[in-house]
């Protein structure tokens, strides 16, 4: 899927820790990686297989994060068979979900029912 095709403005919003907290839920596991700019999530393999793995940005400052965030939203999709903003919205409704906003008011995403965070 090309994933500039379904880009979701909420894209933005998307936060390391959100990401974490998505893939520990579906049961990945954060491993040690020497390369401490990069965060490295394996899920275990089916079978005699290696496990798979997804490598993320450790930092929303790194120059291509929402790049990087959209393609795994992206890969996501395909492995998972479902709509690329399916993943997005299961990864924003996580345990990383309270938020401050530039005005100071936090919000708890999980309530929030429509619009972006920080407007």
């Amino acid at each position: 899927m090309n994933p500039w095709r379904w880009v979701d403005p909420r894209i933005q919003e998307v936060r390391v820790a959100d990401v974490e907290a998505f893939f520990v839920r579906r049961g990945w596991r954060l491993m040690p990686n020497p390369n401490g700019e990069l965060l490295r999530f394996e899920h275990p393999s089916e079978g005699n297989g290696a496990a798979f793995f997804q490598m993320v940005p450790a930092s929303e400052e790194t120059a291509d994060f929402r790049q990087r965030i959209t393609e795994l939203v992206t890969t996501l999709s395909e492995l998972e068979e479902c709509h690329p903003v399916q993943v997005l919205e299961d990864i924003l409704s996580g345990d990383g979900a309270e938020r401050i906003r530039e005005n100071g008011e936090s919000v708890d995403r999980t309530k929030a029912t429509t619009g972006p965070v920080g407007r």
